[in-house]
């Protein structure tokens, strides 16, 4: 009977000594804390983190052309997109609308209007409206940009009927600027020659802008 009494009193102490928290941790508590082991806590350490970049990021600008300190004044960077980037196209490189003040000089007429035209790409479609002092004057046509991608200027030529003075056709020649945030050229400069009814004409065409800085200082110098 002792001997069953005192196994009793042995299991007991086994049993406390084993939920006593004060006592040393073992390989399977010290594994609950450490660091790459399955089912361990996870650890935080003050280490500074690491960017998960291979390399410089690179920032494109709206034209393609890499974005740096240095090339803000250049937009036509030494950098630029691959050639068969999704971006890289000659609507990013070049403007999509331009407005025109246009003047159309013959020996029968003389008239002033407006053109505009409509690029995105390679094709487009212009049209201009003059009034002159004997005929108003329409004219409708397609659009071709001759500028290949990465050039600094915008070559166009364009062509099409003219209905004023009889039928007739219109073809010209229009240089631009690089592109704009909007999309629209400010800087342009149109040049041609229309024939109607066996007379012929010229024509010349300036951006709003352009036209806007010619007659202030036209005024500027007959004030």
């Amino acid at each position: 009977m002792k001997r069953y009494v005192l196994l009793l009193m042995l299991l007991a102490c086994c049993a406390a000594w084993a939920q006593n928290p004060d006592k040393k941790g073992s390989a399977a508590d010290t594994a609950d804390t450490e660091e790459n082991v399955i089912g361990g806590r996870p650890q935080y350490s003050n280490r500074s983190k690491e960017a998960n970049v291979l390399g410089t990021p690179v920032y494109y600008n709206r034209d393609g052309s890499v974005r740096t300190p240095g090339n803000h004044g250049n937009p036509r960077g030494e950098y630029q997109l691959p050639e068969h980037h999704w971006r890289n196209t000659l609507g990013s490189h070049f403007n999509t609308y331009f407005c025109e003040a246009e003047a159309m000089i013959g020996d029968k007429d003389v008239a002033v209007g407006m053109n505009f035209t409509y690029l995105p790409e390679r094709w487009g479609m212009y049209g201009s409206m003059l009034v002159g002092e004997r005929h108003s004057y329409l004219s409708l046509g397609p659009t071709l940009r001759f500028s290949d991608k990465y050039d600094e200027l915008d070559w166009q030529l364009y062509g099409g009927v003219m209905i004023g003075d009889g039928v007739g056709g219109e073809f010209g020649m229009r240089i631009a600027g690089s592109r704009n945030e909007s999309g629209f050229g400010w800087c342009s400069g149109s040049m041609g020659v229309a024939v109607m009814d066996g007379r012929g004409y010229m024509t010349l065409g300036l951006s709003l802008e352009i036209t806007a800085i010619a007659a202030l200082s036209v005024l500027l110098f007959t004030w």
